[in-house]
């Protein structure tokens, strides 16, 4: 298994629970290593800085990640206090509603 180095999960602390087989906790190890992780992070929180109020499935069309990738980077954000979610609102791509996010400095 591939482990981050100390100052990897200084900066980008495991998310895999207890309870997730060996291969989340390896993929998760891989991504961080090869710094995935982070450039993807970045990509994420460049979108809702220059489109705040985006819900997940328009920020991973526009990333280019996926709505699987973009929801775990935007989780990250917001564990790292770079992101917050807002009000749900319909995304027009499942009909379904969504939340939105917002980087923390803009307010609603």
């Amino acid at each position: 298994m591939v482990k981050p180095t100390p100052e990897q999960q200084l900066f980008w602390p495991p998310v895999s629970r207890r309870e997730n087989p060996a291969t989340s906790h390896e993929a998760e190890a891989v991504i961080t290593q090869t710094g995935k992780r982070q450039t993807h992070a970045a990509k994420v929180l460049e979108i809702i800085i220059d489109h705040p109020g985006l819900v997940t499935g328009v920020i991973g069309e526009m990333s280019g990640l996926g709505q699987m990738e973009t929801r775990k980077r935007l989780s990250d954000l917001k564990n790292r206090g770079l992101a917050r979610q807002g009000q749900p609102r319909i995304w027009e791509g499942s009909g379904r509603k969504q939340v939105t996010w917002w980087p923390v400095e803009v307010q609603q």
